[in-house]
């Protein structure tokens, strides 16, 4: 029953993922204020890769016209976020990796259009991204986005792939 209507039904399963994504951001935000962490640059660049995943998703699903090109930006942002929370995962293991500070912050470098260092402090980060991390379930909240990335992936290739196997187009 589920296969079939997954099949049959491709805007209600990128609804969900669209949904899935800003379920994430809101997980996090509050994560944050309960445990008043200061937000980095790389989570905050995580923040907006599941914002954008989230949007591509939820337009595909609304604008099915459009669909090839707002999952390519949904997908587009799951990978992105997805380099940038390994990235931090790595960081917690590997602190002296850090290039040292993320610098004025990554809103300032969006705001000011400098996009080289937007992107760097989100994909590459600083020492502060691995640092004061608290552990929720045995894993700090790198850890869990880097497994919300991936479980979002994996969710979307089993359905790319059942849909390729009934032979519709994704």
């Amino acid at each position: 029953m589920l296969p079939e209507l997954v099949l049959r039904r491709p805007r209600l399963v990128l609804l969900v993922l669209g949904i899935f994504c800003f379920a994430s951001v809101g997980t996090a935000v509050v994560l944050g204020e309960l445990f008043e962490l200061e937000v980095c640059a790389m989570c905050w660049f995580q923040r907006i890769a599941f914002l954008l995943a989230g949007s591509g998703f939820l337009l595909a699903a609304a604008w099915p016209r459009a669909s090839i090109l707002t999952q390519r930006i949904g997908e587009l942002g799951l990978l992105v976020g997805l380099a940038s929370a390994a990235r931090q995962v790595f960081l917690l293991y590997n602190p002296e990796a850090a290039s040292g500070s993320c610098g004025a912050g990554l809103m300032y470098y969006l705001k000011m259009g400098y996009y080289e260092a937007f992107f760097r402090a989100g994909l590459v980060g600083g020492v502060e991204c691995a640092e004061n991390q608290p552990l929720i379930l045995g894993l700090r909240l790198p850890q869990w986005s880097l497994l919300a990335f991936c479980g979002i992936i994996a969710l979307y290739a089993i359905w790319l792939f059942r849909k390729g196997r009934a032979g519709k187009p994704a």
